[in-house]
């Protein structure tokens, strides 16, 4: 009986591991496990999937001090993101595809969640996939975990 069980189980586990990879594989999501340059479409990152036609890379960027600096009259969001995570990558890849749909007057800070401890500390960061609105000087207006564009609409107006 336990025999039965244990296969029974198997071979469940095996068709979801099957389901989840031909999933990905047909929507042709292949993640590169290095940083990838948002703001140069030039680049030519054969793993990445992604219409570089479609990405407005004045509303989503790598976020550096010098670009965070740089941007003077839009409101500023963090969004701390792990190339690990799957739902990071799931909301990397909705604001790649659909950066038109990021307000103008809203620039998004792509933050690597591993690499920027000071960040993370400075705002209480816990875990990825958390988005950090702030002022000009960096100070904190509004902090929330997980979504997409439409909670990034939400919550910056």
């Amino acid at each position: 009986m336990k025999k039965i069980v244990i296969a029974f189980g198997i071979i469940i586990l095996s068709a979801f591991v099957i389901f989840y990879l031909l999933k990905n594989t047909s929507k042709g999501i292949m993640v590169k496990e290095e940083p990838t340059n948002i703001n140069n479409a030039s680049s030519t990152n054969k793993m990445e999937k992604v219409d570089k036609n479609q990405t407005d890379s004045s509303r989503y960027v790598d976020y550096t001090k010098t670009s965070f600096n740089q941007v003077s009259d839009k409101k500023r969001v963090f969004f701390f993101h792990a190339k690990w995570c799957p739902t990071c990558k799931a909301a990397n890849e909705e604001f790649l595809q659909d950066s038109e749909k990021i307000p103008t007057d809203v620039v998004l800070f792509k933050t690597d969640y591993d690499t920027e401890k000071e960040l993370k500390k400075n705002y209480g960061i816990t875990y990825q996939h958390t988005f950090v609105y702030v002022d000009s000087r960096g100070k904190e207006i509004k902090k929330w975990n997980s979504g997409g564009i439409a909670e990034l609409i939400t919550n910056t107006t």
